[in-house]
C-alpha cells in the first residue's frame, strides 16, 4: 500500500463532542471525497460509516468530560493495482465504546456493511476506530 503525496488526499478535524458536529463531519467528508473524484455511489457508504462512528463517540462520552473532543482523520491511498481506498480514524474519550448501549451491535453492523475493514483499539488515552473503505477504481487520466 502506498500513500499519495497529494495534500488533498488527507482530511483531519477536531470536533466538540456535540451532536451538532455530525453535520460538519458529513459536509466536510462529502466535499473531500468529491475533491478526490470519489465515485458517487461509494460516497454515501463512507459518509454514513464516519457519521455513525462519530455519533457513537459523542453519545458515549461521559458527562464529566466537559469540553471533550472527537478527532477524525482520513487519508486516501493507492493500492499496487491503482485502486484507491480511504482509511479513516475516529478517536474519542477514554469511556467511549463503539457500541451504543441502547442498540448494541446495530451501529457497528452498519459500519461493517459500509466499509471493507473495521477495527477498534483501546489505548490509555481513549478509543480509536479505524475503518477502510471499499476499493474504487484509479483516477482516469482526464479527471
Amino acid at each position: 500500500m502506498s500513500y499519495t503525496d497529494d495534500l488533498d488526499a488527507v482530511i483531519s478535524m477536531v470536533l466538540m463532542a456535540d451532536p451538532v458536529s455530525l453535520s460538519v463531519v458529513r459536509q466536510r467528508f462529502r466535499r473531500w471525497l468529491a475533491a478526490l473524484c470519489w465515485p458517487e455511489e461509494e460516497v454515501d457508504d463512507v459518509v454514513m460509516a464516519v457519521n455513525e462512528a462519530v455519533s457513537n463517540a459523542i453519545e458515549q462520552i461521559h458527562p464529566s468530560e466537559i469540553g471533550a473532543e472527537v478527532r477524525v482523520a482520513a487519508r486516501q491511498y493507492a493500492e499496487p493495482d491503482g485502486g484507491r481506498r480511504v482509511l479513516v480514524a475516529v478517536a474519542g474519550g477514554k469511556l467511549w465504546s463503539p457500541e451504543p448501549a441502547r442498540f448494541p451491535g446495530q451501529g457497528l453492523l452498519m459500519i461493517h456493511s459500509c466499509m471493507d475493514d473495521v477495527g477498534v483499539s483501546r489505548e490509555h488515552d481513549g478509543i480509536t476506530m479505524m475503518m477502510t473503505s471499499a476499493k474504487v477504481p484509479p483516477l482516469s487520466r482526464g479527471a
